[in-house]
């Protein structure tokens, strides 16, 4: 039975243009002003909640973030220290939350953020690590026969 639909296109880029650019910040760590993590009722913060809060409120690209962004960072400390504490049906929604704070190279790269050194071209998107691309020419040859 065929299946029904456009046929696939014989060239499968995307040629919409990206909605917005790179955002060049540079790699060295956040001193500017950030808020102290509140009172937590009776209880202190867990020690790891400590930790993850000093390393979030360092990071290069909070020089970006405006009031609501870190509300939005004490609010996901609060599910840190739930996680912390056992509660580990909160691991899901501190993924979504660590996405979109930017907390890892991935969460960076989707969020077009770029960590740049001083001097770099700030407005060529990074480029490849030239080790990890994989030479297909050498592949057409051995499977071609011509090795």
């Amino acid at each position: 039975m065929a299946i029904t639909g456009r046929p696939p296109s014989a060239n499968p880029r995307n040629r919409n243009p990206k909605a917005y650019d790179w955002t060049p910040i540079e790699a060295a760590p956040f001193e500017g002003p950030s808020p102290e993590l509140p009172k937590n009722g009776r209880k202190k913060w867990h020690a790891e909640t400590l930790a993850w809060w000093e390393a979030v409120r360092r990071m290069p690209h909070c020089r970006l973030w405006t009031d609501t962004d870190w509300r939005f960072a004490m609010e996901t400390a609060v599910l840190v220290d739930a996680f912390w504490r056992g509660e580990a049906n909160r691991a899901a929604e501190l993924r979504l939350r660590a996405a979109k704070l930017g907390l890892t190279h991935e969460d960076r790269l989707k969020l077009r953020i770029r960590y740049t050194t001083p001097g770099e071209d700030t407005d060529a998107p990074p480029a490849p690590d030239a080790a990890a691309v994989t030479r297909l020419d050498e592949r057409r040859r051995r499977l071609s026969g011509d090795a």
